[in-house]
């Protein structure tokens, strides 16, 4: 007998003594495979966009960046609302007094000498004294040049000043005040120009510097 032969004969004999053993490991390898086939057929179910076989890639989703939205409807409305634009209305319902204009050399009859006049003196018939625009109330006082006078700051670097008034009222610095608001009346306390009897003489200013007040006045409103 070859020697083929003879081990073929010894594993048919090995075969026989261990066959259960073999039968065992055979059916635990087919439920293996079965619970494997299963787990794998439930998970593509739940999840719709994986397919057994699809020879695909799958990508993940973006994630959800907020910053990538649209705004929407209301979105601005925490934002300030625009500024509303600065203007200057008549200080009275009057008119200009004389040649009184500004920047011209004046001669005070008062004090007799020349002098360059930073503002325009006006004149009216019920002698009201109105707020130019709105603003705060930075000085107010009483000389014998300006006579009885109130300075008010508003935005942009802007003050207007109005003297020769009859009185300072109940003002005090800080008070907010209205465009249109009555400050007082005109009167002749302005010693400087006294000769001039009651009237306004208001002054405008713009970051410190002395400004022609019609450049910025809306005429003939208040």
């Amino acid at each position: 007998m070859s020697k083929f032969s003879v081990a073929m004969k010894r594993f048919g004999g090995f075969l026989k003594r261990n066959a259960f053993y073999f039968l065992i490991v055979l059916c635990i390898a087919s439920v293996a495979t079965v619970i494997a086939l299963a787990v794998t057929r439930n998970n593509v179910t739940q999840d719709p966009s994986l397919s057994v076989g699809d020879n695909q890639t799958v990508q993940p989703e973006p994630p959800n960046d907020d910053t990538d939205q649209k705004p929407g409807i209301g979105d601005d409305q925490n934002q300030d609302p625009p500024k509303p634009q600065l203007t200057f209305k008549m200080p009275c319902n009057g008119s200009v007094l004389g040649d009184n204009q500004f920047n011209e050399i004046l001669e005070s009859s008062t004090l007799g000498h020349w002098a360059t006049h930073m503002g325009v003196d006006f004149v009216s018939d019920d002698l009201n004294v109105y707020a130019a625009a709105d603003g705060t109330v930075s000085e107010l006082k009483f000389d014998d040049l300006n006579g009885n006078y109130i300075v008010i700051s508003h935005d942009d670097g802007y003050k207007t000043i109005y003297k020769s008034l009859d009185g300072l009222g109940s003002f005090k610095v800080g008070d907010k005040v209205s465009q249109g608001q009555l400050l007082g009346k005109m009167s002749d306390s302005q010693g400087e120009e006294m000769h001039c009897g009651a009237h306004l003489h208001f002054e405008m200013m713009q970051d410190g510097k002395y400004i022609d007040p019609f450049v910025k006045i809306v005429i003939n409103e208040k």
